[in-house]
């Protein structure tokens, strides 16, 4: 009896001490344990639950899980939340209920969750100018209020900054305005801060400058030529130019002289200061050319001219505008005098009603009065200006009279008749006008006939008018007979006359 009393104490002290957990009643007691163990646990990191009932193996039970006395539908002695979020904060037990007997375990001692929020990120600029302009450097700083030993991510946009880890960093404001965000990373737990609110950065455009060149148009040799830098906004600038991607020694002011054709190029302008923004984008280039001296090229139309007549001398020195007209005539010193005949608007000399005293040889030179500029004289055109020819009518055949239904010809002509027309007169009226020379007709009233030749270039008039031929027409003429005597007695002698009746019209 005491054998057997003393066999099963050391039995139930063997059961348990070996690890189980029952009450004295006998019943199994679940064990809830954490992993991780600490109760607190971060947002999105992952909580394993583990429910032990050490009686039998895992498999011979059953599980009921409750967190805030609300029952869940896992029945595994496992239960993992594999991204915990803030709801997931509460008190969790377990309870097992063996497979084989139906015999339920004791419900676990409770196991309260903490879920804690992730630290939160800002960005911070710690430069504080209120207008940033490209080319600016800022400096940005990122701030997690809690806990230590970061390693930062920064991003712009949404890339990320692959070479920033450090809590500040400097980003040059030429190319990297944007949304800015950071986010802490670090081994420890909590491992992970929440990604920072975006800061956006702004930029603001430098004032443009831009370089302008007085005068303007072509410019030539020995001649100055004054830069001016032309700054859109604000005040104070010192300037800087810029000759071939060269800088220039000249001194810092708006304006700047060169000297032609010692300093043609490429020319760039731009503006600094002390205050913001301090400096503008560097100007287009302005490329200074020494051009060489036009040449001038004189036309005079008509020409020949005759005399009475319209002539235009033009003179032509390119396109550039600004250019007045100096007109030679005879020698290149000689300047033309003006007067009632001789005009000159523009680059347009004019002779009226053209005497041959106009003839001669003529020059023109183009200058620019305001830069003591002249062209190079043009080549010389002489002035032809002669008398009109004289037209002479001839008739053919050269009948005095003609009768009714006959034809003739009338032939114009005109010494130098090229590229001509002629125009056929009678009685004041043109009748025929014609390239060639003659003009057939068979007239039917008497008339005055007379002609003269036209240009056909300008339909000026190129002869003087020509000498008259009055044409007379007759009706056919008529045989009348007569005799005489008119009484006869026989043996008497009688003489029969035939006349011709003329009729003119």
């Amino acid at each position: 009896m005491e054998h057997t009393l003393l066999c099963l104490l050391l039995l139930l002290s063997t059961h348990i001490y070996s690890g189980h957990s029952e009450d004295d009643d006998g019943q199994a007691k679940a064990v809830l344990t954490t992993h991780p163990k600490s109760s607190q646990i971060f947002i999105r990191e992952s909580v394993t639950f583990r429910c032990n009932i050490q009686r039998g193996e895992v498999t011979d039970w059953k599980y009921t899980w409750r967190k805030d006395d609300v029952e869940s539908i896992s029945r595994e002695h496992e239960y993992e939340i594999t991204e915990v979020n803030i709801s997931n904060s509460g008190v969790y037990r377990c309870l097992g209920e063996h497979i084989d007997n139906g015999m339920y375990s004791k419900w676990s001692d409770a196991v309260r969750l903490t879920v804690t929020a992730l630290p939160t990120a800002s960005v911070k600029m710690v430069t504080t100018q209120e207008t940033l302009y490209s080319g600016d450097t800022v400096k940005l700083w990122c701030d997690i209020s809690n806990y230590r030993d970061w390693t930062y991510r920064w991003l712009i946009n949404k890339e990320r900054l692959s070479s920033q880890t450090s809590k500040t960093t400097t980003i040059s404001l030429s190319d990297q305005a944007g949304q800015y965000h950071c986010q802490g990373t670090r081994t420890r737990r909590p491992q992970n801060s929440y990604l920072s609110s975006s800061l956006h950065i702004s930029v603001t455009a430098l004032p443009t400058a831009s370089v302008k060149a007085s005068p303007r148009g072509p410019l030539y040799s020995g001649e100055t030529v004054t830069l001016q830098c032309d700054i859109s906004d604000n005040r104070d600038w010192t300037y800087l130019w810029h000759r071939d991607n060269q800088l220039l020694p000249n001194p810092p002011s708006k304006t700047t002289p060169i000297s032609l054709p010692d300093q043609p190029g490429q020319y760039q302008c731009e503006g600094r200061r002390t205050r913001q923004p301090k400096r503008t984008y560097l100007s287009s280039s302005l490329t200074i050319i020494v051009a060489s001296l036009p040449n001038a090229t004189l036309i005079i139309t008509p020409n020949p001219a005759y005399t009475g007549e319209t002539v235009t001398l033009t003179c032509s020195v390119g396109s550039d505008s600004g250019w007045s007209y100096t007109w030679y005539k005879d020698n290149t010193k000689k300047v033309v005098t003006l007067s009632d005949r001789h005009t000159t608007t523009g680059a347009t000399f004019t002779i009226s009603r053209a005497a041959e005293s106009d003839q001669g040889l003529c020059w023109c030179q183009g200058e620019i009065q305001s830069r003591s500029i002249s062209s190079i004289i043009s080549d010389p055109v002489t002035i032809t200006v002669k008398e009109r020819p004289v037209a002479v009518l001839t008739l053919q055949p050269n009948w005095p009279q003609i009768f009714r239904g006959e034809t003739v010809t009338l032939s114009c002509d005109i010494q130098g008749g090229e590229e001509i027309e002629y125009v056929f007169y009678k009685s004041g009226k043109s009748v025929y006008t014609k390239t060639e020379p003659e003009y057939r007709i068979s007239p039917a009233k008497n008339g005055l006939y007379t002609c003269e030749g036209l240009q056909k270039r300008n339909g000026l008039k190129h002869s003087q008018t020509s000498n008259g031929i009055q044409l007379m027409v007759l009706d056919r003429p008529q045989a009348v007979l007569s005799v005489s005597p008119q009484w006869l007695n026989p043996g008497d002698s009688v003489t029969l006359s035939c006349g011709v009746k003329l009729t003119s019209n």
